[in-house]
């Protein structure tokens, strides 16, 4: 049986995309090389800006239904300078932008796909992508994978899609993929237990990258590190708690947060956190989520990215599938929607990193929001998506 979409990964990306294409019918095959649930190494903070899209695919109180834990705006810190903004609604906005909110990737993650699965999807754990498989024409017809035995298993689809995260190896298999060197970061990830509960997320600026906590129920705290690759291998303790608790004492109200809290999980490493590709689709395959381009958003912005371009995709699948001569103008769509919403943020997002590696430069930022309260509410608004940058240049707006 030929599938209509082969999803590969079960990530926010490929499981919500999942859900909104099984529910149209298309015949759509998850599958992943983790069982679920499984952990996931991430800030696990999610912006206001991703409970619309949440609503649609049936959680309206993702608080009560995934155990997200509210935040009301964020705390900005670092070089002796700290400034609290919160998520300010919109006028012309409805009020599911008020916050933000924390959340186990383990707890989320398996929700979103048990939803894919209600809606009609059908699931496969434990496969590995190891290439694409196409007809003499160049398309792509369909993909290869192999179980943890060592068993090689093909896939017949009309489409295949790379949600496979940072490192996609579709989008490798592609040949789209490309590195981006000045950004070589790395994340060290964690939960403390018995933390100070707090009704904002901490980010504290350090020289070249930044620490950040959040709290995500079941009484734990997310908590990540940041930094250049070099910082990392120059460490000179080879205790990973030796090492960030040094950053930590840099951090007067992170500190503050953890203090008396132990740590409840393993210290665990992801990276490089930064890529982008020179394309998102060719013919019967297309990117989304971190596999279409990644830059570190530190203000958690990934999980939005991932459900708006899962959206974006999925109307443009289902109008490719209805009517085949279309595609390409189905998928350029899909581009333009991408363009349209996420080019500007993920710019700001360079900006920010770029920007973090100029001690006076945050310093200078940070006293500025300090000093302008409504300044720290917009840019930790802007942060959230609920503002669009584009919105910035508009007269009206101000």
């Amino acid at each position: 049986m030929t599938l209509d979409v082969l999803v590969i990964g079960a990530g926010p990306a490929g499981s919500s995309l999942a859900t909104r294409l099984a529910r149209t019918g298309l015949r759509t095959l998850v599958v992943d090389r983790a069982e679920f649930p499984r952990d996931k190494p991430c800030g696990e903070f999610l912006s206001p800006e991703c409970r619309p899209y949440l609503a649609e695919l049936g959680f309206d109180d993702p608080e009560r239904q995934l155990g997200g834990i509210a935040a009301d705006g964020m705390r900005l810190s670092g070089y002796g300078c700290s400034t609290t903004g919160r998520f300010r609604q919109m006028p012309d906005r409805s009020a599911h932008g008020r916050s933000g909110f924390g959340i186990r990737r383990t707890v989320f993650d398996h929700r979103l796909l048990q939803q894919a699965i209600d809606a009609g999807a059908t699931f496969q754990p434990m496969l590995e992508f190891t290439g694409l498989r196409r007809d003499p024409s160049g398309r792509v017809v369909g993909a290869t994978m192999r179980a943890r035995n060592g068993t090689e298993h093909e896939f017949q689809a009309r489409f295949v899609v790379g949600a496979d995260g940072v490192h996609s190896r579709v989008a490798r298999a592609m040949g789209v993929q490309r590195r981006t060197e000045w950004l070589d970061q790395f994340a060290l990830v964690t939960h403390f237990r018995g933390a100070a509960p707090r009704t904002h997320a901490d980010v504290h600026l350090l020289p070249g990258g930044f620490c950040a906590a959040t709290d995500v129920g079941d009484g734990l705290t997310s908590f990540n590190l940041v930094l250049p690759r070099r910082q990392l291998r120059e460490r000179t303790s080879a205790n990973w708690d030796e090492f960030v608790q040094d950053r930590l004492d840099r951090a007067p109200h992170l500190a503050e947060r953890l203090r008396g809290a132990s740590r409840a999980s393993p210290w665990r490493g992801c990276g490089p956190l930064a890529h982008s590709t020179t394309a998102v689709w060719q013919p019967g395959v297309a990117l989304v989520g971190d596999a279409a381009g990644y830059v570190d958003p530190m203000t958690g912005e990934g999980i939005y990215f991932a459900l708006f371009a899962a959206k974006a995709l999925a109307t443009a699948l289902v109008s490719a599938a209805a009517e085949p001569a279309q595609e390409a103008d189905a998928l350029d769509g899909y581009v333009r929607a991408r363009n349209r919403e996420l080019s500007a943020r993920q710019f700001t997002s360079r900006l920010l990193q770029r920007g973090i590696r100029h001690p006076f430069v945050v310093r200078t930022f940070l006293r500025a929001l300090h000093r302008w309260p409504t300044l720290a509410d917009l840019v930790v608004t802007l942060s959230g998506d609920t503002i669009h940058p584009r919105e910035l240049w508009r007269p009206r707006f101000w």
